[in-house]
């Protein structure tokens, strides 16, 4: 009784079949569009491009996203010699403590966990440096934005409150052991002083760490990092019953930063107007000089390259747009010295405090490249989407977005929720040199684009 059935089915496989075996022909009016017209990837290359060494008037240099700070002082040609002093606060074990009415100093130290050092060469890691540890006299506050420049001498009581004598050759861990004078000052906290952390700050300001200056002209010197969440302070003393009794304070990572002075600031030959580039960039990390681009000349050659070949801005997509920036190896500049990772950062005054914004924002960082390629000696940023906003500006009739560029190291940071961000470094000591115009390998931008009709 089925069999009738069959044929019909089979008639409608086969029209089926037949109906997906039909091939399309997408190419029907092709021929229509002039070959010179049909969109397509093209590459335009400029080079060399301008780009000279400038010094930085200043940086935040508060410890944003970790918890350490730097001290030391370390010598290298051609930068000379940059100084380093941590700031930090320590903070009462427990508040509403009374020391009675007579309490008799024993000792004092403050214990500092190092990890991290830079040297200029490896037979300076365990050398003897002097520290020098002074009592701040200018309040820190929460709401305020410290840079490298925050402290001068005039913040800090110039007396030392270390032992004379005390030195650090490197170690793991650096004792310093106080004076009475400052154990004592400790004993006088009256309860209105220990009552709370915001009197207690008032009262007890903070510290800065350093170490004698690396002479003048001798290469050499040792940068230390410290992790101030692990520092602790401890005060011994006889108490009212002539009992033995220690009372510790704690580093404060909510608030520390790092001072530092360079001088480095004769390498630098950016000027208005700009003089002729050199051959030589130098990039010297924190606050030291840094290479200077200014992207107007980057948009002005290609806007006159697309108006050279008839055709108008709004056509123009960028796809691609390779900054590149190579290594000058020599017998001083070695790859490890260099930073993993650059940026191009903006000068942006507009909030009335001083700061340098990495182009576009951090969690976009990694979009526009930056690491350093230790195969092939260079640092590459696609700043393709920049390059776009630029040039959709200049159609809008002038442009509006910062076009001076500074490259400065970065570094990256994990949160407790493990989410990454990118953050200038403020912490890590970094230098080197850059080939700039009349080099062998000046700074290039690669533009790969294309034309819409």
């Amino acid at each position: 009784m089925i069999r009738p059935l069959f044929f019909p089915i089979l008639l409608c496989a086969v029209a089926c079949g037949a109906g997906a075996c039909i091939t399309a022909d997408d190419s029907f009016g092709a021929g229509l569009v002039p070959y010179d017209q049909k969109p397509r990837v093209q590459v335009h290359t400029i080079t060399p491009l301008p780009v000279y060494t400038a010094t930085i008037d200043s940086i935040p240099t508060m410890a944003t996203g970790a918890t350490a700070c730097l001290f030391g002082s370390i010598h290298i040609a051609p930068f000379g010699t940059m100084n380093a002093n941590a700031v930090f606060r320590m903070y009462p074990a427990a508040v509403d403590h009374s020391f009675g009415e007579q309490p008799e100093f024993i000792s004092a130290d403050l214990t500092l966990i190092i990890d991290g050092r830079k040297t200029a060469d490896d037979d300076q890691l365990n050398i003897v440096q002097n520290i020098r540890l002074y009592q701040l006299t200018k309040t820190l506050s929460y709401d305020s934005i410290y840079y490298n420049n925050s402290i001068t001498a005039g913040d800090y009581d110039p007396t030392t409150i270390n032992l004379p004598g005390v030195t650090y050759n490197g170690g793991d861990t650096l004792v310093i052991p106080l004076t009475e004078q400052f154990g004592n000052h400790l004993l006088q906290a009256t309860a209105g002083n220990m009552d709370s952390l915001l009197h207690f700050y008032d009262w007890f300001k903070g510290l800065v760490l350093s170490v004698d200056a690396q002479p003048d002209g001798l290469p050499g010197g040792r940068l230390n990092q410290t992790d101030v969440s692990y520092a602790m302070l401890t005060l011994n003393y006889k108490n009212d019953e002539g009992r033995d009794t220690a009372f510790y304070y704690y580093g404060d990572y909510n608030l520390l930063f790092s001072t530092y002075r360079h001088s480095s600031a004769a390498l630098a030959d950016y000027a208005s107007p700009p003089p002729a580039p050199a051959a030589t960039l130098y990039f010297e990390s924190l606050a030291g000089v840094k290479p200077v681009i200014d992207l107007t000349a980057v948009k002005d050659s290609i806007v006159a390259m697309v108006r050279d070949r008839g055709l108008r801005l709004d056509q123009l997509v960028v796809n691609r747009a390779a900054l590149t920036f190579t290594v000058k190896m020599d017998a001083v500049h070695y790859l490890a010295n260099f930073p993993e990772a650059l940026t191009l950062c903006s000068r942006d005054t507009t909030n009335g405090k001083l700061t340098y914004s990495i182009i576009g924002d951090a969690s976009a960082n990694t979009n526009f490249g930056g690491g350093i390629n230790r195969s092939r000696q260079n640092y590459t940023f696609d700043i393709a989407q920049y390059l776009q906003q630029l040039i959709r500006e200049e159609l809008a009739g002038g442009t509006t977005s910062p076009t001076l560029f500074y490259l400065f190291s970065t570094t990256t940071v994990t949160d407790i929720y493990q989410y990454s961000y990118t953050l200038l470094d403020v912490i890590n000591y970094s230098y080197g040199a850059l080939l700039g115009v009349g080099s062998d390998s000046p700074v290039t931008l690669d533009l790969v684009y294309t034309i819409l009709y």
